[in-house]
Parts: C-alpha cells; structure tokens; sequence
C-alpha cells in the first residue's frame, strides 16, 4: 500500500489508457474507470503484466453513486490516491439547432458534471496524502472551431475555467491541478469518428493538417505530459492548459 496510486476515468482505452501505461512503467498502481467492461478487464490485465496492481471499475462517471463506489474500492484496496486523471469525455455532433436537448445533456453530464462527481470522490483522498495532483483533459475545440460541435466545444471550453478554478481552490491543500488539451490524436475514438465519415482518406487528411507536423498524434504522447503535469517536476505549475495538438492552436 506504499505505492501511488493513479485514477483515471476513460481508462479503458486510448489517452486513459495511454495514461494509466505511463504511470504504471513510473510505478503508480491503477484505478481504471470506464463504461466498457470487456476493455476494462484487458487493461486492468494489461497494468498488472507491467508489475503494477490494478483495478478495474465499471463506472458511468455521470452516475454520483457509482463513482462513490469506485472511491471506496480505491479506498478499500490502495488505501490511498495522488493522481486523478479526469479524462472521460463524450463528443457528439451537431450544430445549435441540430444537437437535441438529450444529446445536449448528456455530453455536459459527462464532460462536466462528470469532473465534478470524480473530484468530489477523489479529491478529498489525496488532501488525506497532503497534497497530489489532479488533471483535465480538454480539446483543442474548445480553442478552435470545426462544424456541428457545438455540445462538445462548448463542453471542454468551460473545462478549462473549471481547472483554473479548482487550482485556486486546492492550492493551500498543496494540490495542483492542470488540463491537457489535445488535438488530433489517433484514438479508437478518433479512428471511429474518421472511417464513418463520408471520406475517410480525406477526413484523415485533414486532421493530419491541422498539425505542423502533418500527422496526427499519438495516445503516448499525450500521456507523457500527463505524467510531466502529475510529477515533482512540475511542482510550479497550476491553472495551466497543456496544448497538445502538434501546433494547430498555432495555426
């Protein structure tokens, strides 16, 4: 029970996963929280195989008691938190007027109400540790504009504000807390959302544009400045949104 432990909703796959390997190779011990049990199962697998203890909690993280139950097993097998990634989103698409008010709803449940939920679980866990970190991930929508997003722009836009506000509020509990804000990153997610567009080819194209590297990203990638956000060298930094997004918020 001397090892830190990590927790990361959205950690079934892509940048949670990516994120729970990273901190796993760096000797963290992994709270995995997702909707998909059978991808659950295979990553909390996939951690334990890299020497470290994990668990795996089917957790919808719009859901207050099952993220209350996800604390407590936390709680119950660690004894402990330090790092709280909250990386579970939702995208859907859809202008103003095309987006209805379910879709609406749940995409701010999950983008938003779910940070809430996990840090009113798992906040006051690493206060008990004196001090820890907490990170957010946004998106470069919430920066830059494509068409018929308007639910999930909008979303991880107040995700940023919501993290300069909780860096405020936690800093005299020595917790720093800091957003990531991706750009094209080549998720399962992402991969899905390219093959069912109308041009796959084209659609691959024009993401890998919006980088000066032409090409889009990587899940490590992102998880390697999660890891920097979370670690001692980065002990000045709060209130701070990461970009990366290969430089399309230069663009």
């Amino acid at each position: 029970m001397s090892n830190k432990v990590m927790i990361v909703s959205g950690g079934a796959s892509g940048l949670g996963l990516a994120a729970a390997v990273k901190f796993a190779k760096n000797g963290y011990d992994i709270v995995l929280i997702d909707i998909n049990e059978e991808k659950g199962k295979r990553a909390e697998e996939e951690i334990k195989a890299l020497g470290q203890d994990a668990v795996f909690c089917l957790c919808d993280i719009s859901n207050n008691e099952q993220i209350q139950q996800a604390a407590e097993v936390c709680k119950q097998k660690f004894g402990r938190a330090d790092v709280l990634i909250n990386n579970a989103g939702l995208e859907i698409r859809g202008s103003i007027l095309q987006c209805d008010e379910a879709e609406w709803n749940r995409t701010y449940d999950i983008n938003l109400r779910g940070i809430y939920y996990m840090a009113k679980a798992f906040v006051p866990m690493i206060m008990e540790q004196g001090g820890g970190s907490v990170i957010n991930t946004g998106s470069i929508l919430g920066y830059r504009t494509v068409g018929e997003r308007a639910a999930y722009s909008s979303s991880k836009g107040a995700i940023d504000t919501l993290t300069r506000s909780m860096a405020f509020d936690l800093a005299d509990e020595n917790i720093r807390v800091n957003c990531v804000a991706p750009g094209a990153i080549d998720t399962p997610l992402l991969r899905g959302s390219i093959n069912d567009s109308p041009d796959p080819e084209a659609t691959e194209k024009f993401l890998g544009s919006k980088s000066v590297f032409n090409r889009m990203g990587t899940p490590a990638e992102v998880a390697n400045v999660m890891y920097f956000l979370a670690s001692d060298e980065a002990s000045f930094v709060t209130g701070a949104t990461y970009f990366v997004d290969g430089g399309w918020s230069i663009l």
